[in-house]
């Protein structure tokens, strides 16, 4: 095999608590990540034993040096594996940059799982999602490769989570990034004020009113005090979607809001993508 391509999914998150910080400097959290299907495209090649590295992406603003997340997984990879064929790696970008999405820790993670393919030098699974734990909290989730996770620790690592789920959502993510440090530096640390395991429950159960009840986010009230424009992103949302309860995924910017069906979700984003041409609206499904 030369090449393999492979979609890179976006996520949301249903449940994050901030439980406290870390003697490293990070945060303790618990998330629960959901995948849903708005995704880009990775189309990973063998280039020869040269051993170069080239990486390709047509969208503006993203860089094709180390600091890209994914440039950073092959050299990663191919450090902890001892295999320096040379790489071309193209990007679709689909997913929204700065919208809380992880967008670019699922373009990494799908680096690794095609080079897994590529290499003939698999790494052992425990070894890959080191690595991916090494590159962030969100690459060890897409690394995981399952539908529905809890992260602990840092967010980072993965518990799946054996759940029939399949949810729909509007997902909006507005004509502005949010740089997710900026977000933790503005967060104020208070207790915990929802339990993950009921939520977990009323999923098993596809309880959707329930299910809204439940979401949390303790990093959206520092997201909406520097951003106070993201009150009117929810409160349009809500308003000419008619999705109640629309919440902020992540650090922000994108919000999403649970809805009955397909058709409401469809119907949903088309209202608002009729009101909001610039921004970044989709009906997506987890996957």
């Amino acid at each position: 095999m030369n090449s393999f391509s492979l979609p890179a999914y976006a996520k949301v998150n249903l449940h994050l608590s901030v439980l406290g910080k870390r003697p490293d400097g990070h945060h303790e959290l618990l998330t629960l990540f959901e995948r849903v299907d708005l995704a880009d495209e990775l189309h990973v090649e063998r280039a020869g034993p040269s051993g170069g590295l080239e990486f390709t992406c047509e969208a503006p603003g993203v860089p094709s040096d180390a600091t890209n997340l994914a440039v950073r997984a092959a050299q990663l990879y191919r450090e902890a594996s001892g295999w320096n064929d040379g790489l071309r790696i193209r990007l679709e970008k689909k997913i929204p940059a700065g919208g809380g999405l992880g967008g670019g820790s699922s373009d990494a993670a799908a680096v690794l799982l095609a080079l897994q393919q590529l290499s003939g030098k698999a790494l052992p699974p425990e070894r890959l999602m080191e690595c991916a734990r090494s590159l962030g909290a969100d690459v060890a989730f897409f690394a995981a490769n399952v539908p529905w996770a809890l992260g602990r620790e840092r967010g980072d690592k993965i518990e799946p989570v054996a759940l029939e789920a399949s949810l729909w959502h509007l997902l909006v993510t507005p004509d502005f990034p949010i740089p997710t440090k900026e977000v933790y530096r503005a967060f104020k640390l208070t207790p915990p004020r929802a339990d993950a395991t009921l939520l977990i429950r009323a999923l098993e159960q596809r309880q959707i009113p329930r299910i809204r009840d439940l979401l949390f986010n303790a990093l959206e009230p520092a997201v909406e005090a520097l951003y106070p424009e993201m009150r009117r992103v929810k409160s349009e949302v809500e308003a000419i979607a008619g999705c109640p309860k629309p919440m902020v995924s992540g650090s922000g910017s994108s919000v999403f809001a649970l809805c009955e069906s397909r058709e409401e979700a469809e119907s949903s984003a088309a209202r608002v993508k009729e009101r909001h041409p610039s921004w970044r609206v989709h009906a997506v499904k987890t996957i």
